[in-house]
C-alpha cells in the first residue's frame, strides 16, 4: 500500500433490515484512494455505490442499516489516523465538511428549501472556522465572548442580538460580515455570478445548475481532503453536466483534494478518472488504472457496461444490454453473483464468491476466469465518448 495514502476503506460490510431479511447492499469492499487523485466509483443502479459512499462520512441511518464488518480510515496529515467506523460522533462530526465533504444526487433535495443560500452555507462556517470568522471580524478567538462565538457559529438567537450593548451589536454586525464575506467567496469560486444576490434567494429560485454550484461551494468551503461526488449530474442536462464536471476537475487541481466520483456512466470516466473501481451487487469486480480497465477489461461484467454504451455505428434499434437482472440481496447465495448474467460462468462460479486478485501492478479483478480474459473480450478500445463530455463540443 503507498505511504501516501488518505482514505482506506477495508473489508466494508453494510446490510439493511428488511421483513424478508438482511440485504447485503455493501459485501467485504476494499479500495483506497491516494491524496489528489480520482477514483470512480463506477456500476448500474442499487450495486452499493451510494451505500459505500455514505458509509465513509458514517451516514447510513441505523436501524435500519448496520456496520457489519470492516473499516474506514482517514489518513489526517499531521494527526494521523482515524478510523471514521469506530470513531466517536463529536470526531465524526468534525472530519464531515472539514476533512471529507459529499455532493449528492439532486440538490433540490439536498439543500433546505426553507432557507436561504446564504444561511445554509454560513451553517458550515459556524462548524468548522469560528476562528476564521472572530479574526476576520477583528476579534481575538482567546479573547471571544460566549455571544460572540455563538454569531460566529450562527446560533445567536433574536433575543441575545436585541439585547446586546451598542458596542457588543457593532461587534455582532462585524461577526456577521466576516460570515457573510466567507458565504460569497465561496459562491464566487464556483463561478456563480453575483454572488450577494444569490446569497439571500431560496433554492427554488435557482435553476439545476445554479443549484448544483451552490452544493459544490458548500462542499468545498473548508477546503476538504476528499471530496465524494455522488453522481452530482443527474439531474442535469448534458451540457450543464460537462460544466459540472470541469468545474470539479478545476476545483479539484486548485486546492490539491482527492476525488470518489460515483457513477453509472462509463462515457465520462475516462477523462475525469485517475483510477476505476466497478462494482456489482454490492462488491467490487474489478479495479485499476482508469484507461487500462477501459482499453482491456478483465471481467465480464465491465466488459458488459462498456458494450452497452451506444456509438455513431450502433445500427438504429440495436442497443445492447446485459441480459438478465441483479440478483436479490437477501440472503445471497454463496456464488458468483455475475453468474446468473455471465455468458462464460463455469463450475467454480457456482460454488464460490471469487475474491479480488491481482493480475498486474495496480490491476485486481474478481473472476475465476480472469486469465481468459483476452479471448473472452468484446470490449472496443476507442470506446466513443459523447462530444459535449470529451470537450470536442467545448472547442
Amino acid at each position: 500500500m503507498s505511504q501516501d495514502w488518505l482514505l482506506k476503506v477495508d473489508n466494508l460490510s453494510v446490510r439493511f433490515q428488511s421483513r424478508g431479511g438482511d440485504a447485503h447492499a455493501v459485501e467485504g469492499v476494499s479500495f483506497e484512494i491516494q491524496r489528489g487523485e480520482t477514483l470512480a466509483l463506477v456500476g448500474e443502479t442499487g450495486c452499493g455505490k451510494s451505500v459505500t459512499a455514505r458509509s465513509i462520512l458514517r451516514l447510513v441511518p441505523e436501524p435500519p442499516g448496520k456496520y457489519v464488518a470492516g473499516s474506514i480510515k482517514l489518513n489526517v496529515e499531521g494527526k494521523g489516523v482515524v478510523d471514521i467506523l469506530s470513531a466517536s460522533t463529536k470526531e465524526v462530526m468534525a472530519i464531515r465538511g472539514e476533512r471529507i465533504s459529499m455532493i449528492f444526487q439532486d440538490p433540490g433535495k439536498a439543500l433546505n428549501p426553507s432557507l436561504t443560500i446564504g444561511s445554509q452555507l454560513a451553517e458550515v462556517f459556524g462548524q468548522h472556522r469560528v476562528e476564521m470568522i472572530l479574526e476576520s471580524a477583528g476579534i481575538e478567538p482567546a479573547r471571544a465572548s460566549r455571544a460572540e462565538k455563538r454569531i460566529a457559529k450562527q446560533r445567536a438567537s433574536f433575543v441575545q442580538l436585541r439585547f446586546f450593548q451598542l458596542t457588543r451589536r457593532s461587534k455582532a454586525a462585524a461577526l456577521q460580515k466576516s460570515i457573510d464575506d466567507a458565504v460569497a467567496r465561496s459562491l464566487a469560486d464556483t463561478g456563480i455570478p453575483n454572488p450577494r444576490k444569490i446569497m439571500k434567494s431560496y433554492p427554488h429560485e435557482l435553476s439545476g445548475g445554479m443549484k448544483q454550484r451552490v452544493m459544490i461551494a458548500q462542499a468545498l468551503a473548508c477546503d476538504p481532503d476528499l471530496l465524494i461526488a455522488d453522481e452530482p449530474t443527474t439531474a442535469l442536462d448534458v451540457t450543464i453536466q460537462a460544466r459540472i464536471l470541469e468545474l470539479i476537475q478545476d476545483m479539484q487541481k486548485r486546492r490539491g483534494m482527492a476525488v470518489l466520483y460515483i457513477t453509472h456512466d462509463l462515457s465520462i470516466v475516462r477523462e475525469f478518472a485517475d483510477r476505476i473501481a466497478v462494482m456489482y451487487a454490492g462488491h467490487i469486480v474489478e479495479t485499476g488504472p482508469a484507461q487500462e480497465v477501459l482499453a482491456n477489461p478483465q471481467h465480464p461484467y465491465t466488459n458488459g457496461l462498456l458494450g452497452a454504451i451506444p456509438h455513431r455505428r450502433t445500427p438504429r434499434g440495436q442497443l445492447a444490454a446485459i441480459p438478465g437482472s441483479v440478483p436479490q440481496l437477501i440472503d445471497p447465495p454463496e456464488q458468483c453473483h455475475f453468474a446468473s448474467r455471465c455468458q462464460w460462468a463455469a463450475e467454480a462460479c457456482l460454488g464460490h464468491v471469487p475474491q479480488l486478485h491481482t493480475i498486474q501492478p495496480n490491476r485486481k479483478v474478481a473472476c475465476f476466469r480472469f486469465e481468459e480474459a483476452e479471448s473472452l473480450s468484446v470490449a472496443k478500445t476507442d470506446m466513443p465518448i459523447p462530444a459535449e463530455i470529451s470537450g470536442e463540443a467545448r472547442r
